[in-house]
């Protein structure tokens, strides 16, 4: 039971990594702004765009900023919304800080007491609980998405109109599922490699 436990610790800590790595590789989101087309959406340029994305990024990932920036009008609805995204952000970002050291030291004393292979039937076991969610998640994202945020979010100020909170636009449906599959894939790629290295210990 504790070796479940662990293992489910450290796919959560995958995906916390891979949701850090995610929100700081701003060139994904420039990529998808291209592809859209959102210049044409919100009559803003690319660069424009694309620095208006960063001070939000600044914003949902800093424990010293304390309002958002941006050059699109902001009304109290997007305030709230932003400021709760900002808490699991950082909640996560807090989680994936604290876990790296603890989930590296017991991997090396697991190692070097030889039960590393104890892991190996309860990681198949979550990850492939994790496949499964997320490939029923990816048939339908749009439900799936929505399903997500009933359960993060307490109200629904989450539920933008376009012509009262333009900032949407910045945030297509898109880019959130690339953000879901590239998730995924990472933590795919760190999982391969945890097995890996369990195989070379035993």
């Amino acid at each position: 039971m504790k070796y479940r436990a662990l293992s489910l610790i450290i796919i959560l800590w995958f995906v916390t990594c891979s949701i850090f790595l995610f929100m700081n590789m701003p060139f994904i989101y420039t990529t998808v702004v291209q592809i859209l087309n959102l210049q044409h959406d919100i009559k803003m340029s690319s660069g424009q765009i694309s620095d208006n994305y960063l001070l939000i990024i600044r914003y949902l990932q800093s424990f010293f900023i304390s309002d958002m920036q941006t050059t699109l009008p902001i009304n109290n609805v997007v305030r709230i919304h932003f400021r709760d995204v900002r808490g699991l952000i950082l909640l996560n970002n807090l989680f994936m800080v604290v876990m790296t050291p603890i989930v590296i030291k017991i991997l090396i004393i697991l190692r070097k007491n030889h039960f590393l292979w104890l892991l190996k039937s309860a990681l198949r076991q979550i990850y492939g609980c994790s496949v499964f969610l997320f490939v029923f998640a990816l048939i339908d994202f749009n439900d799936a998405f929505i399903f997500f945020h009933k359960i993060l979010f307490r109200n629904n100020d989450w539920i933008f109109n376009a012509k009262k909170e333009p900032i949407i636009i910045l945030f297509p449906d898109q880019y959130f599922m690339i953000g879901f599959v590239f998730v995924f894939i990472f933590v795919t790629v760190f999982y391969l490699i945890l097995f890996r290295f369990i195989n070379r210990s035993t």
